[in-house]
């Protein structure tokens, strides 16, 4: 067993339902970290999780800029110790609730980067199944920062097994989730579907509470571009989120397909747009 010593711990950075997120300093070194502690007792039973997670950053880490970095794993009598990459500019989410949609210059350049990182997760075989603004980070405070996804408890390798399990976050999940059939990579596209709506208005086209209203509207995709925030956004931005949220996940743009797509390639066409952040 190894303890805790290595690392002073100091402010928190983020909380979760079952662990805490805190910045430690590595003693040796004095080079600062994030560091995930997670109380055992409260994951008796889950331990699955943490070990999912951890197996899946050992995959990834450090193969890709926007993927969190794992740089040490430990425990102690009552924690578990996972040190990663320290992120000090929020989350994706509480960017958005605070400063408001993005202007379509700066949403290509975040969903190019998560779309990067998920063809990284793909080309591998893993599947994240918990994309959500939450789970994309920021390196820095500044609006031009590199993004980092996050969140991996979930994730899944790929093999010989059908994924059927039911999670994700609401409002995120993609109608075959809901299904008899099984899913695969193809739910993390939707996903960024989702995240992409979120970008351009400000709001998620299907809520986020889980409700039966909602989750039947997921199934038939139904949304629309109907508000007037969605004046001002570009057709091609609205073929990209239609050619995501497509109900048939065959028919759904994989990785490869959604980089390709002439909103992502054409980015030029929006530089005369001044200002990183549209409020309202």
């Amino acid at each position: 067993m190894v303890v805790a010593c290595k690392y002073k711990t100091g402010k928190i950075l983020g909380a979760g339902t079952y662990t805490v997120v805190k910045e430690a300093q590595y003693i040796k070194t004095k080079q600062y970290f994030a560091v995930k502690i997670i109380n055992k007792k409260t994951m008796e039973g889950r331990w699955d999780m943490i070990v999912n997670e951890l197996n899946i950053l050992k995959n990834i880490s450090q193969g890709h800029r926007y993927i969190l970095t794992l740089v040490d794993y430990f425990e102690s009598i009552n924690n578990f110790y996972i040190v990663t990459d320290r992120a000090l500019g929020g989350d994706l989410n509480s960017r958005i609730c605070q400063k408001g949609s993005y202007f379509e210059r700066n949403a290509i350049n975040i969903v190019r980067n998560i779309i990067e990182a998920v063809k990284y997760l793909h080309d591998k075989e893993i599947v994240h199944r918990n994309l959500k603004p939450e789970n994309i980070i920021f390196r820095t405070q500044d609006d031009e920062s590199d993004i980092l996804i996050c969140g991996f408890h979930l994730s899944r390798i790929i093999d010989s097994d059908i994924l059927n399990t039911i999670c994700g976050a609401p409002g995120y999940m993609a109608p075959e989730i809901f299904g008899n059939s099984g899913y695969s990579k193809p739910i993390d596209l939707w996903s960024i579907g989702v995240i992409t709506y979120f970008i351009l208005c400000g709001f998620e086209p299907f809520g986020n509470e889980g409700t039966y209203e909602e989750i039947h509207d997921v199934l038939r995709a139904n949304y629309n571009f109907n508000e007037k925030s969605w004046k001002k956004v570009s057709d091609t931005a609205k073929d990209f989120i239609n050619k995501l949220l497509v109900i048939d996940p065959d028919s759904r743009l994989n990785a490869y397909q959604a980089l390709a797509h002439p909103w992502l390639t054409a980015s030029s066409n929006f530089n005369s747009r001044k200002g990183a952040i549209e409020t309202g």
